[in-house]
């Protein structure tokens, strides 16, 4: 891998603001707001017995073996070339399942704010465009891309600022839409403990950063201080950002692409300058859904260029800019296939509602599984291999490996409670939808393992 220092263009500012922008979900913020006031229980369950081994675990991998491809290497180097192929398919598969919900959701968040006649063709259209423009945003130089994560990051911070103090605000004026007891935030009914699925799932991404570990000035210094700083920002605001919608939305308008336009409104009203504030949140919002879809898609094609260049895929998804070294194969590849999702499940969808939740799941559970291989490969390096750890996961072995299995666990459990929609009885068409999806995309993933060859030595060079 290239890491000449010319390449090394990532500094602790970038790498904080670049996990910010990738795990400060906006989308997740409505998905938790959707479920009620369960969803405080869940922030904090998740938070503290997952989100913290999560960020140590990253930490102790991302600076003992800090190279491009993240869990894609972790896994690699523990168990394997067929293994470390099967992650980095699923982690690049991944994205390009989970842009067509990412940007249908922005088309139905738009229709929401600006334009409620809009059709669900139309929201698909806006999609298509915004996939394409994803692919191009790629192919730009690091040090000119790495601004837009940086800047959506800071936004982000903004909108849900405004969202949580707007919501405060609103219940102390008129009211607090959802009840925020002890009773009333513990799930008792299945689905309420189903919603661990989502949860679990809003939580992921702490090794995002280091797919471009040898693009960091100082990897082994930045990515704890960078995991460790970014993660207190992005627990502390998906919490205050889920309250203030909580605070604003009755339980009967939970509509997920419909929440922010709801709570935004009632918040500050249509006009004057609350109305502005309103207006310019909302464009926030959506700007941001977009820069959270290209920071995660610089993460996942990296992936790709790096499991091309090591034989595990075919040359296509290593073909990358003269100038740049930014992925090009790989990025075009997601955006194609994200754009035949949406046409595809559109003929089959009845709302922009149904569509977004139908693709949230297939990508949801292939997203998740990574990681589940991911603490198994924490535990196996930890045992085995003495590389030194500059940063290591304190309480020993034993009980380091076991927080790492607790942690595997529940992301199998959150896995397999995706195939069903919160507040919803289960549909057996739309599981069926679902386990087709992640099905065919885990047999297309070993034909193109197959098609990839034998590993490689080879290198590849990036931005």
């Amino acid at each position: 891998m290239d890491t000449n220092n010319k390449n090394k263009v990532l500094r602790l500012r970038d790498v904080t603001l670049y996990t910010v922008s990738a795990m400060l979900f906006m989308d997740q913020i409505a998905l938790a707001a959707s479920l009620g006031s369960t969803s405080l229980f869940w922030w904090a369950y998740v938070l503290v017995v997952l989100f913290i081994p999560m960020a140590m675990m990253t930490s102790e991998l991302g600076t003992a073996f800090p190279d491009n491809g993240g869990v894609y290497h972790w896994v690699r180097t523990a168990f394997g070339f067929k293994w470390g192929a099967r992650v980095s398919w699923m982690y690049w598969i991944n994205n390009a399942l989970w842009m067509p919900s990412v940007y249908i959701l922005f088309a139905g968040m738009l229709s929401a704010f600006y334009f409620p006649e809009l059709s669900l063709w139309a929201k698909i259209a806006i999609g298509v465009v915004l996939a394409l423009f994803t692919a191009a945003v790629n192919a730009l130089a690091l040090r000119i891309g790495k601004w837009l994560p940086n800047i959506g990051a800071i936004l982000k911070l903004i909108a849900v600022l405004g969202l949580g103090i707007g919501g405060i605000s609103y219940g102390l004026r008129e009211g607090f839409a959802n009840p925020f007891t002890l009773e009333a935030m513990l799930p008792t009914s299945g689905h309420e403990i189903a919603a661990l699925g989502i949860m679990v799932y809003g939580i992921m991404g702490t090794e995002l950063a280091c797919c471009s570990a040898a693009e960091m000035i100082n990897p082994k210094r930045d990515i704890p201080r960078a995991v460790l700083i970014s993660g207190v920002i992005i627990a502390a605001f998906n919490v205050f950002g889920t309250l203030g919608v909580l605070a604003a939305v009755p339980p009967d308008k939970t509509d997920v692409t419909q929440i922010f336009a709801g709570s935004l409104f009632a918040m500050y009203g249509h006009d004057g300058l609350g109305g502005l504030f309103a207006n310019m949140i909302a464009c926030f919002v959506l700007f941001t859904l977009f820069t959270n879809m290209v920071t995660w898609s610089m993460g996942t094609n990296r992936a790709a260029v790096a499991a091309a260049a090591s034989g595990e895929f075919p040359a296509l998804f290593g073909v990358v800019h003269p100038r740049h070294k930014t992925p090009i194969g790989s990025a075009l590849m997601a955006s194609l296939v994200s754009v035949v999702l949406m046409v595809v499940y559109g003929l089959v969808a009845d709302s922009a509602e149904a569509l977004f939740w139908t693709l949230l799941s297939i990508f949801a559970m292939i997203f998740m599984m990574p990681y589940v291989l991911m603490c198994l490969a924490f535990i196996k390096l930890r045992l085995t291999d003495p590389t030194p750890r500059p940063f290591r996961m304190p309480l020993g072995n034993r009980m380091a490996c076991l927080w790492a299995a607790i942690v595997g666990l529940h992301v199998l459990a959150g896995i397999a409670l995706f195939v069903v929609t919160p507040g919803e009885p289960i549909s057996w068409g739309r599981t069926g939808q679902i386990l087709i999806g992640v099905v065919l995309a885990l047999l297309i993933g070993e034909a193109v393992i197959r098609l990839g060859g034998k590993p490689q030595t080879a290198t590849v060079p990036v931005a």
